[in-house]
């Protein structure tokens, strides 16, 4: 026979790891796309790399880490608002963002039509977590940032990074460190 599956870790998200090997992967230009229209303050030629070599800053070439939340359905509700040098910095301030989940604020971002909102959660005014997509009016977006901030703060963080190649597959791996 087998084990029953947890019903409580069943009704959770969960928190997944993706790199990006280049500033050309079409997917992370997908992804600055959407940051650059909800924060026009990060929006730039070249990546700030938080967690960067001191010294540097701007990280152009290497294995990129973001974070994703998402619903239970596997539907992306938010995405980290930085990309970090690294997956492990991005694990890292995944684990350390869902801890202190309680005390960002949200804000409502009108987007680039009239139809477009969308919502940001900042921690001290630096932004943290982002929407994933665009709602039409300013109170769905609001809401939709508070579902995500209380699924973010009991979800699953996922051991391991989804690895880009050059092809654009995705693989998973445990290994954190790359």
């Amino acid at each position: 026979m087998s084990d029953r599956l947890s019903v409580a870790r069943a009704r959770l998200g969960r928190v997944i790891f993706d790199t990006f090997r280049s500033t050309y992967d079409p997917r992370l230009a997908a992804w600055l796309l959407l940051r650059s229209q909800l924060l026009p303050e990060l929006a730039g030629g070249q990546l700030e790399a938080q967690g960067a070599e001191t010294g540097t800053g701007i990280v152009t070439l290497g294995v990129f880490g973001v974070w994703r939340l998402l619903a239970t359905n596997n539907r992306e509700l938010a995405r980290c608002a930085t990309v970090f040098a690294s997956p492990s910095a991005a694990v890292e301030a995944a684990r350390h963002d869902q801890a202190r989940v309680g005390q960002l604020q949200l804000t409502a971002v009108r987007g680039p039509g009239s139809t477009k909102h969308a919502w940001v959660l900042r921690s001290g005014g630096v932004p943290v977590m982002t929407t994933a997509r665009w709602y039409e009016s300013a109170g769905e977006a609001a809401a939709a940032g508070r579902t995500a901030a209380k699924v973010f703060a009991s979800a699953h963080v996922v051991d391991g990074v989804s690895i880009g190649t050059a092809s654009g597959r995705r693989s998973r791996v445990l290994d954190r460190t790359t």
